[in-house]
């Protein structure tokens, strides 16, 4: 068959550009070549030039056997937080759509498997029809009934009200997309492509090391000392009012003087959370059905109404968990046994990197049995660092928790973007058992990071669909210690194979962390239930069923009773049920 996978994000960079989607994708195509099949990666939005306005295509050198095309100039931008302020361009798109089309007719698919519409619209599915492919789309996210990805208002409180889409007017202060093209066309005409020769210069840099280094930063000072040469301090005094009038610091942005800074921070302290702010709110896997609005719906309205309608009329539409599916179906995607959604969680290649190099994990030491002599729980979390993982959230909780409990703590992290919020877990530093804080890490140094690992954290605060660091857990035998939210449930089995908490919950979180260091040998009996994920060798003979137009996965029901979660009055160590 020849197969064509649609995403935003250049096939190439798997996780570190595109995050677990891309990553899966890569997996899904170079087992499908493996398998005999061609397959075509498409993706586009991110790429934009300033010497020719209109949309066309590209092809690039194939990838491992993929043939790879993208959409240069598109007039729907991705990722989705660039496109948010134009929701309707993700509805029709013409241009776009008659440039896919033309493909499309040459290429004559026997499916088109979306991973996002990021960057495309609607009518690129309709196009994909008309050419006689199968049309499948995955729900690795909420995009397509949220253009803000997460269901999250302001990005920090869960949404049950869009508001026939007026809600989502006021979402968040988003980017301008014509700003954001015009920055992106700057940095191609800067760079004529801009990665390769930003790699290029990267490799420069560490192949000319230190006297590279020395060059750059004497430059640098150099122009700095230009930039200022003969200024004068202040400004003039040339009346009575500049002596007498205030002039406040750098136009009225804050003073970044000295020590300045920190002595503001002393002076004004941070105020205590309210308890009962939205971001603090305790999160389950309740699906509310929405309050009807007296509003008449706006653009965001009836790009949700248009993506429904999408959906219900794929060939097939897969969530990733059973949360998802009933999330959906709650939203108006066609369920049931006559509908196109189904649920079939996504395979993973870690099975096989761990098969490469299994002496890299190995079981943790055995937990003393008198208590006090105990060794402290070796504790992991690995992703990205933003809101939606729920990072801060472990910093903040750690710190309720008393030193005693915290010096039986050790924690790893590994966290891409996590400089940000470091100083978090450096404060936290002298009363752990033990810190280790990285800013990232590739998907192969996974295995390493997970050997003699106690517990994974997984603290998502939103409806993750289903986290793929979950499955890596699993693969490399450490339970996880997850939200009870979106798809976590699914696998984590409280008591069995891992532990849940309430979502968003602190409190709850710390419980269950005083649990497992009082009483650390659960872990061990945790520990003998993990069993690894689906591997990507198990998930593409059902894909490839699909793209053949089998009916594959397990069918989502309206009406179907939301999944039990783990909250205060439903609380158990191991043996708990699942």
């Amino acid at each position: 068959m020849r197969i064509v996978l649609v995403n935003w994000a250049r096939i190439w960079d798997g996780a570190e550009h595109g995050g677990g989607v891309n990553q899966y994708c890569q997996a899904l195509a170079l087992d499908l070549i493996a398998k005999g099949h061609e397959v075509v990666s498409l993706f586009g939005g991110i790429t934009f030039v300033p010497d020719r306005k209109d949309c066309f295509i590209r092809r690039h050198d194939d990838w491992m056997g993929v043939r790879v095309f993208e959409v240069i100039n598109s007039p729907v931008m991705a990722p989705a937080a660039v496109q948010f302020r134009e929701p309707m361009g993700e509805v029709s798109a013409p241009e776009l759509e008659e440039r896919v089309g033309e493909l499309l007719e040459w290429l004559k698919p026997d499916a088109m498997h979306f991973n996002n519409l990021e960057g495309f619209s609607i009518g690129c599915v309709e196009r994909a029809k008309r050419v006689g492919a199968k049309t499948i789309f995955s729900l690795h996210n909420y995009h397509t009934l949220c253009p803000q990805v997460y269901f999250m208002q302001g990005h920090r409180e869960t949404c049950y009200d869009f508001d026939n889409g007026h809600n989502c007017a006021k979402c968040f202060d988003a980017l301008h997309a014509e700003a954001e093209r015009t920055k992106l066309e700057a940095e191609f005409a800067k760079g004529r492509g801009g990665k390769e020769v930003q790699e290029a210069a990267k490799q420069f840099r560490e192949t000319a090391g230190g006297p590279w280094r020395a060059v750059k930063s004497g430059v640098g000072l150099a122009r700095a000392w230009w930039k200022t040469r003969g200024r004068l301090p202040g400004a003039a005094v040339n009346s009575a009012g500049d002596v007498t009038a205030a002039r406040p610091a750098g136009g009225g942005e804050g003073d970044a003087r000295g020590r300045t800074p920190q002595l503001m921070a002393e002076l004004n302290p941070p105020r205590a959370r309210d308890a009962d702010a939205p971001e603090l709110r305790p999160l389950d896997n309740s699906i509310l059905p929405e309050p009807v609005s007296a509003k008449a719906p706006n653009d965001y309205a009836k790009r949700r109404a248009a993506m429904v309608q999408m959906l219900s009329s794929c060939d097939r539409v897969l969530a990733v968990s059973k949360f998802v599916g009933r999330k959906f179906a709650s939203m108006g995607v066609s369920a049931g046994e006559g509908g196109s959604l189904r649920v079939l969680p996504i395979g993973s290649r870690i099975n096989r990197v761990i098969a490469l190099k299994p002496d890299l994990l190995f079981d943790p030491p055995a937990f003393e049995r008198a208590p006090r002599e105990t060794r402290p729980v070796r504790l992991l979390f690995l992703g990205y660092n933003h809101h939606y993982k729920g990072l801060p959230m472990v910093a903040e909780t750690l710190e309720m928790m008393s030193p005693e409990h915290l010096r039986k703590i050790d924690l790893s992290v590994f966290a891409l973007g996590g400089q940000t919020i470091e100083w978090m877990f450096r404060r936290l530093e002298p009363r752990l058992g033990k810190l280790k804080y990285a800013y990232g890490y590739t998907f192969h140094d996974i295995p390493w990071m997970m050997g003699g690992k106690d517990l994974t954290l997984v603290p998502s605060v939103w409806w993750d669909n289903a986290p793929q660091t979950v499955f890596e857990s699993m693969s490399c035998g450490v339970p996880v210690l997850g939200a009870a939210v979106g798809g976590i449930p699914d696998f984590v089995h409280h008591g069995v194979n891992g532990l849940l908490f309430r979502g968003n919950d602190r409190e709850d979180l710390k419980r269950r962390l005083i649990e497992v260091i009082e009483n650390p040998w659960q872990l061990e009996e945790l520990r003998r239930n993990v069993r690894p994920c689906k591997s990507i060798e198990e998930h593409t003979p059902e894909m490839e069923r699909i793209y053949r137009g089998e009916d594959v996965g397990e069918t989502v029901m309206m009406g179907e009773p939301a999944q039990v979660v783990i909250s205060a009055a439903s609380r158990g160590t191991v043996g708990g049920t699942r």
